[in-house]
């Protein structure tokens, strides 16, 4: 995970990138590393409080952003 992390950290400019990438990690380790999983889960609930869900999707379109409220809800993150 460390080297995705790694590989990604600046790749993305926007809030959103950034967080649907941290949502992927969170999936990709699949619970295996509980500290990560911990970390990864407090920095998009972080981010979450911090800037709103509904304001991080301006921009993106409907469909995708219910896919993602969808996969929030099914990791218990909204």
């Amino acid at each position: 995970m460390g080297s995705v992390d790694y590989a990604f950290e600046v790749a993305y400019e926007s809030q959103i990138e950034n967080l649907m990438l941290c949502v992927v990690q969170l999936i990709l380790s699949g619970g295996w590393y509980q500290e990560a999983e911990q970390r990864m889960r407090s920095r998009i609930s972080d981010q979450l409080s911090v800037d709103g869900l509904d304001n991080l999707l301006q921009g993106i379109p409907t469909e995708e952003a219910e896919l993602f409220k969808h996969d929030l809800k099914i990791l218990k993150l909204v």
